[in-house]
């Protein structure tokens, strides 16, 4: 039986041990190829490390940018988000270009955790006017149900302000499922990067996107890693076209994957 090909569009780059200078922080170099194929997952987007404890978080966004261009230049089904230092807006953009003018870095990456001034503030607005004037989607995580709820309005304001922009929420296990809703249909261009378990979980997700919003759900892997991600997105209860819409055809859009991603696993 042929299965739709899966991308993840949100795989945070691991990092192991306690960071206590940046001298501490080892660059990214494994090769996903080989879990990518074993798991059953055809692309993924790679983020930078979801590091909003480290004390450093503010001093390595162009390291952190560099080690993405690294790993997606290894990689043809691989595709990358930069990172955005509000303090340094100036060289931010520079290096946001650049990563974006040389392909496979498609779009840019903050989390909520991290802005300390809201995701609203003056600061973060020429990041969102970098990525609509590149036609990038800007991805914010949300690490939990508390950030979320604090953030949400600061979101719609952003939403608001920048309608060509392409907004791409990662949002935490079990969020009000209401408060989704109803940010879908007050804006057309704010996706959800939702894992198969949250989907399972929650039958009015995945009947929005069977009925009405098939091209605003994406699907992202969880802490459980790609195999039961993966095997959890089998037995969603959607019919083709939602299925193939969520597993990869939004990210094929959004990210600019390869059409050759899109071709059914056996």
């Amino acid at each position: 039986m042929a299965h739709s090909a899966i991308i993840d569009a949100l795989f945070c780059i691991p990092k192991s041990g306690t960071v206590l200078q940046i001298s501490d922080c080892v660059p990214f170099n494994q090769d996903l190829g080989p879990q990518m194929q074993l798991s059953g997952i055809a692309g993924a987007v790679l983020a930078p490390c979801n590091c909003s404890q480290c004390q450093h978080q503010w001093n390595c966004a162009d390291r952190r940018t560099h080690e993405i261009v690294n790993a997606v230049a290894k990689n043809s089904k691989l595709r990358g988000l930069a990172s955005y230092d509000p303090l340094k807006i100036g060289d931010s953009l520079r290096w946001i270009d650049e990563a974006v003018g040389r392909g496979g870095v498609v779009g840019a990456y903050a989390q909520a955790e991290c802005c300390v001034s809201g995701l609203h503030a003056p600061r973060m607005y020429p990041l969102y006017g970098m990525c609509a004037k590149l036609r990038s989607p800007v991805v914010l995580d949300f690490t939990s149900r508390e950030r979320w709820l604090h953030h949400r309005p600061q979101v719609e304001v952003v939403a608001a302000d920048f309608p060509e922009l392409d907004i791409l929420l990662a949002t935490p296990p079990e969020t009000d499922v209401t408060s989704v809703l109803k940010m879908l249909q007050r804006f057309p261009r704010v996706s959800f990067l939702i894992a198969p378990e949250d989907m399972h979980s929650t039958a009015a997700l995945y009947e929005h996107a069977e009925l009405q919003g098939r091209e605003r759900f994406l699907f992202r892997s969880s802490a459980k890693g790609w195999t039961a991600a993966v095997e959890a997105a089998r037995t969603l209860p959607l019919g083709p076209a939602a299925r193939s819409a969520y597993l990869s055809g939004n990210a094929m859009r959004l990210f600019n994957f390869s059409l050759e991603l899109a071709t059914p696993a056996a």
